[in-house]
């Protein structure tokens, strides 16, 4: 994948990338837009594979095609430090503060699914099994995860299946990077999400996780609820009951689509033992846990060199555009989805901003989400609530919303946000901050 002058998106396997390919953006200051399938197809290639492909791709180039993206930027340079870990927004923003790399430790692959039914999980696990065996022979630095959401990604269900190579180990490719591009006893920034989740456990080191992120507990998508069932009779499923697969166990393990394997921080750690370099580990129970420590960073690059702040970023999810929030001097606040916990948190994190920042203007841009309508029924909250909720700390006429033209539809033009962001990034156009935050402005930012 060649870089474009003006455009960067993430590579076609998607998903977890568009972190990696955002930042890369941030770094070469290029117009970054968000997330997939969104892009021009001029730009990006939506790819998915049959079962069939899937079991025989290269992972190894796969990885390849990930570090490519930082190409250009690493070109003959060494860093002081490296991030390496779980995908998060927050993660995104410190990486674009600090001005290093950030390397992501699992990638999707869409994979087409054969299913007459949006409930029926079992061909779910039968793909997740057969490539799976593929993966497992010839990766011992992967395990296989597939997260099936018939609630939050119904729009998916019965047509592809969001398939994860997750780390347990760096894989060779990462590890000649880090070994290329960070500097002799440098540190290597480990990002640990150990937000828990029930799976059904296919074979080892293979998992099918049904559901994700959001109010609805894994419990409920393994055994049904009232609600649940609300939801799929407005659906006009007959469907009842939850999503258990009977012939598999039951195990706990870090949620597929944030969480990080648990073996991969003992690797980690002997990784860093074996090659000299010092190891910080950024660890929290939630996804959602870094966004104090990284707007934080990104309020002491802006102001670094007597600069200001330009107000408030709100991205959920795809909302993630970090080198325009980086060169409009905006606060980035990451959110990880659209539904009522996210909305709680959300809340939480911004009286405590406000608080830490009162130099910050109160103005904000809400980047919303896409989210399948029918799960307001359930836990997603519209962009009213969420400009409810803003309203509540920062004046109304000072809260744009791009892109939305209906407050109680999830439905939007998310790219109407990118360029609201692209705007304001030309009040500063040539005044963008030059510090970057260090590791020991990050220790010290840790004991706040």
């Amino acid at each position: 994948m060649s870089l474009n002058n003006d455009l960067i998106v993430g590579p076609t396997i998607g998903g977890s990338y568009v972190y990696v390919a955002n930042t890369a953006a941030a770094f070469l200051k290029k117009k970054a837009y968000p997330y997939l399938p969104a892009p021009p197809p001029a730009y990006v290639e939506f790819k998915r594979y049959s079962p069939e492909e899937a079991a025989n791709l290269d992972l190894d180039e796969q990885g390849r095609k990930i570090l490519s993206l930082y190409n250009d930027f690493v070109k003959n340079r060494r860093f002081d430090a490296i991030i390496f870990g779980a995908p998060n927004g927050g993660i995104v923003h410190l990486a674009a503060a600090m001005g290093i790399p950030y390397i992501c430790s699992q990638f999707r692959v869409p994979i087409f699914v054969d299913s007459g039914s949006k409930d029926d999980l079992g061909p779910y696990a039968k793909i997740v099994e057969f490539v799976g065996k593929s993966w497992l022979a010839r990766y011992n630095w992967s395990s296989v995860d597939c997260l099936a959401d018939p609630i939050h990604d119904r729009m998916d269900m019965g047509h592809y299946a969001h398939v994860r190579a997750k780390f347990i180990d760096i894989p060779p490719v990462y590890g000649d990077f880090i070994q290329r591009h960070l500097k002799p006893r440098g540190t290597l920034i480990f990002v640990n999400v150990t937000y828990p989740w029930i799976k059904h456990r296919l074979q080892e080191r293979m998992h099918l996780q049904v559901g994700g992120l959001g109010e609805i507990t894994p419990k409920e998508y393994i055994e049904g609820s009232g609600r649940v069932d609300q939801f799929l009779e407005a659906e006009k499923s007959a469907h009842r009951g939850g999503w258990r697969l009977p012939e598999y166990e039951l195990i706990e393990r870090p949620e597929s689509e944030w969480g990080t394997e648990p073996e991969l921080k003992k690797s980690v750690q002997k990784y860093c033992n074996e090659k000299g370099y010092n190891l910080m580990i950024l660890e929290r129970d939630h996804p959602a846990g870094f966004n104090i420590l990284a707007a934080h960073a990104m309020h002491l690059k802006h102001t670094a060199d007597k600069g200001k702040c330009g107000g408030y970023s709100i991205n959920i999810f795809w909302g993630l555009c970090p080198t325009i929030v980086l060169r409009a001097r905006l606060l980035s606040c990451w959110f990880t989805f659209t539904d009522k916990r996210s909305l709680e948190i959300s809340e939480q994190q911004l009286r405590q901003l406000l608080k830490d920042f009162p130099d910050a203007p109160r103005k904000a841009i809400l980047g919303y989400y896409w989210s399948y309508p029918g799960a307001k029924v359930l836990d997603i909250v519209p962009p009213s609530g969420w400009l409810k909720m803003l309203s509540e700390y920062i004046p109304r006429e000072n809260i744009q919303t791009p892109g939305i033209t209906d407050l109680e539809s999830t439905e939007h033009d998310v790219f109407q946000y990118e360029d609201i962001l692209y705007e304001e990034s030309k009040k500063y156009a040539g005044k963008e901050s030059p510090y970057n935050v260090t590791t020991e402005d990050l220790r010290s930012l840790l004991t706040l």
